[in-house]
This record gives C-alpha cells, structure tokens and sequence, in this order.
C-alpha cells in the first residue's frame, strides 16, 4: 500500500515538471518571436531613417527650377520672394502648404496651388483676383471684384475701370449698394451697346434714389435700382431725338427713371444753376 501511494506521487511530481517545461519553452518561444520583431522593428527604422537622410541630400532631388503660371496684376519676382523658396533646396523637404498660404498673403492672388514635378521642379500656380471697379473710401481708392470683396489698395496701377462712390461711410461699405452695384457693372460689362463700361468714370449709388453713371463725355445717366436694361434701351431713342434737335449729349443729366417719360437736364462744368429740363 505505501509502495502504490510512493509510485502515485512520483507519477504527479514527474506530470508537474512536464507541465512546467512545456510552459518553460511556450514563454520562452513568445520571448524569442517578441524580441525578434522588435530587432526587426529597430533594423527596419535604422534603414528609413538612412534612407530619408540619403534622399534629402540627394542631388537628384535638388531644386532647379520653380515655374510661376497665371500672373498678369503680380509678378513671378514678387511671388518667390514671398514664398520664400530659394534655389538648389531639396524638393522633398519643401512644405507646399506652408508655400501656398505665404503667396496667398499677395492681395492679387485669389487661389494658388503649388506642386512638386519629381524629381527638381516646383510649379506655383495662381488664380489672380479681378477688379470690376475702384471704390472710392474716405481720401483713397481700393480695387473691387466681382464678389464684392475690396482687397488692395489702389497704388497708381494701369486700370481702367469705373470708380464706384458714395457706397459707404466712415471706410465702411453698404453690402446691399455693393451687391446692386455688382449687377450694373456686370450688365454694362456685357454690353455691347451705348453705354459700355469703358465709357463709364464713376458710378455713384445712394440708399434712396439709386445709381447714376457718369460718362468720360460729361453725360449723366440716373438709373435708380432695377430694370437697368430696359432703362438703358429707351436711351437710345433719347440720343437721337438729342441729335435731331442738334443738342449735344455732353454735360447733360438724363434721368431714366420713370418708365412713362425721359427727363433730360442740362448741368455745367461748375455745378451750379441747371438749365431748362426738355422732356421726351
């Protein structure tokens, strides 16, 4: 009986120490696989960290040469200098967004985009805001496009373009008088018919009674608010009854206004006294 109980419990002690060595070598084996992926993790950073090094000072990848498209307003000097890219920098190692927004500081430059063309050449593209009018605020004019946004200040560049008064106070414009105003320009622009915009030298807008447009020749349009198209079809005969009674258009008010009659005034150089008003 103590020699079966002796065997029993040898038996147990012999399973035990099996188990313990089967675990031994499990954990053993998970070290193994652990340490082995992280000296595989480390080799493998090694080389990219070698490898990003070897790209950046590559030659290859030097830059040789930048191309600047869509100026017309700026010029391709003034948008590397404030991009700040210089010559023979690794292409690689440019951030192109930090690059856009630098060029989009340029009040001309509405959208930019700026890509890499591996393997050494940077190409800057701009899309360039454009003015419909200068805008008359306080003592200065500023350049105005076609969204309303006025965005430089106007600095005696080549621009013939209407000058827009009497839209806001205090260097602060009315929305609704810009707006409106948007739409008459934009009619006139599209014109092809007395007036066009290139005749125009100053539009000037008030609250209550709306739009008058001054021409180069002196002649005073008034067009109120709307309808400027019908208004400025009835002009044509109001010329011509004009030229039948051999009265020069220059330095005459016309008011287009009342869609039942056409009042025609006449002003001076000074401002002062108007003459007699002849209907038509």
């Amino acid at each position: 009986m103590k020699s079966r109980t002796g065997a029993g419990w040898k038996k147990s002690v012999e399973i035990r120490k099996n188990r313990l060595k089967r675990r031994s070598n499990k954990i053993f084996r998970e070290a193994a696989v652990v340490f082995l992926l992280w000296a595989v993790v480390l080799v493998m950073g090694v080389l990219l960290i070698f490898s990003y090094n070897l790209v950046l000072t590559s030659p290859w990848f030097r830059l040789e040469k930048t191309v600047v498209k869509g100026c017309a307003n700026t010029t391709e000097q003034d948008l590397l200098l404030v991009s700040g890219v210089k010559p023979a920098t690794n292409i690689l190692a440019l951030n192109v967004d930090g690059i856009a927004r630098k060029i989009k500081m340029n009040p001309w430059v509405e959208e930019v985009s700026v890509v890499r063309e591996l393997p050494n050449r940077l190409i800057i593209e701009i899309q360039e805001r454009k003015p419909i009018a200068l805008v008359k605020r306080e003592d200065s004019l500023y350049f105005m496009d076609g969204q309303g946004v006025i965005f430089k200040k106007f600095e005696g560049e080549e621009a013939n373009l209407p000058v827009l008064t009497g839209c806001g106070e205090g260097g602060k414009e009315d929305p609704v008088l810009i707006g409106k105003s948007i739409e008459l320009i934009n009619l006139l622009s599209a014109s092809n018919s007395f007036p066009q915009i290139k005749n125009v030298s100053e539009i000037h807008g008030e609250e209550v009674l709306g739009f008058s447009i001054f021409l180069d020749s002196g002649l005073c349009l008034r067009v109120g608010f709307g309808d400027y198209e019908g208004k400025l079809k009835r002009l044509k005969s109001v010329l011509a009854d004009l030229a039948r009674r051999n009265v020069n258009p220059g330095f005459l008010t016309i008011d287009l206004n009342d869609p039942g009659k056409v009042t025609v005034q006449k002003h001076d150089l000074t401002g002062g006294s108007r003459g007699k008003e002849v209907r038509t």
